[in-house]
């Protein structure tokens, strides 16, 4: 009796053995599920325009000279980038798939600031410097747009396309103590700040047929910003989290819910944090090694993606581009190299 439950031991340890066996080589087999979401970040990488996918980088400026991205779009399998590069002058252009087209000659400075892809279409928006001004502008397929001149000069940092209506927002300068935060739709100008404030930054997205806006400036002679947002050019939602400082600098929007992202005071110390802010409601990011900055934000399903740079407290390493996935920070790059993310998009499989 006793060898018959020796071997029934025996036998069930050793069924229990190759089940463990299998099961685990199963699990090795398997491959890892693949991600969601496609993450692009346009910027820059110790002063050379670069965009980044899912981590890979691609180096877009090639020439002598720096050159930085500002705006980023996606359209199909094609990746637009929008940015400058300095030749003698600055270079207007745009980067499709890494092939670089040059949207401004060379004679005058000129720099494209955002892009926007509707149908075949393509939208950038930027300015060129005028008589020792610069002039706010956009191109349409490379054609140049000029907008209304103003004396002092101004800029077009965003663009969007709604229908048939074409929106820019930016800044102007009536004169050389004023700049106020404006938008021009179908080249109509209307001003969004008045003199009370200094504009800082401004931005425009669509969330469907929706059209939102963004724009910061100084309100006082220490720097500290206010910031504000409006919905289809309504009347203007002021952030107000309790502190003195709300620098807004991207907008977006799902559903009923807008997103402002920024930076603004951390608590505690006296850092500068990367910042959103959900219906006014502040979300802090970054960590206490360094003050964060935030100048993108993106939405894919009910991820929340933020993207600018993080300090760097170690000695001799230089800014990160960062972005913060739900509040997680991911470095694209190593701290060799100044570097920032200027646009993040995320685009769903």
């Amino acid at each position: 009796m006793k060898i018959k439950y020796l071997l029934f031991y025996a036998i069930v340890l050793l069924v229990i053995s190759q089940t463990l066996t299998a099961c685990r080589k199963k699990e090795k087999d398997e491959p890892a599920p693949e991600a969601r979401s496609d993450v692009y970040a346009a910027g820059r990488d110790g002063y050379r325009a670069t965009y980044w996918k899912n981590g890979a980088t691609v180096t877009l400026g090639k020439g002598p000279g720096s050159s930085d991205a500002n705006g980023l779009a996606i359209s199909g399998n094609d990746v637009y980038v929008a940015g400058y590069e300095i030749n003698n002058k600055y270079v207007a252009k745009y980067w499709r798939n890494g092939i670089a087209t040059n949207l401004s000659n060379g004679t005058n400075d000129a720099m494209a600031n955002d892009i926007f892809i509707k149908g075949d279409d393509i939208y950038i928006a930027g300015q060129e410097r005028v008589n020792g001004r610069w002039q706010a502008k956009y191109w349409k397929n490379g054609t140049p747009v000029a907008l209304m001149p103003d004396r002092a000069g101004s800029i077009a940092s965003g663009v969007a396309v709604v229908g048939n209506d074409v929106y820019l927002i930016g800044e102007r300068n009536p004169d050389i103590n004023t700049s106020l935060a404006c938008y021009w739709k179908n080249g109509n100008r209307a001003d969004l700040s008045n003199a009370k404030t200094s504009a800082a930054y401004q931005a425009i997205s669509v969330s469907g047929s929706d059209i939102y806006m963004i724009w910061s400036g100084a309100y006082n002679q220490f720097g500290k910003l206010q910031t504000n947002y409006s919905k289809n050019l309504g009347n203007p939602v002021k952030i107000v989290d309790g502190t003195e400082d709300v620098t807004g600098t991207a907008i977006a929007a799902s559903g009923n819910d807008i997103y402002v992202a920024g930076w603004g005071p951390a608590s505690g110390n006296n850092l500068l944090s990367a910042k959103y802010w959900k219906n006014g409601a502040p979300v802090l990011l970054g960590n206490k090694q360094g003050s964060a900055f935030a100048l993108s934000i993106a939405l894919a399903d009910n991820d929340i993606y933020v993207a600018g740079w993080q300090e760097n407290s170690q000695a001799g390493k230089a800014s990160t581009a960062t972005y913060w996935k739900n509040g997680t920070a991911v470095n694209l790059t190593n701290g060799n190299n100044d570097a920032l993310i200027r646009k993040i998009v995320v685009v769903n499989k």
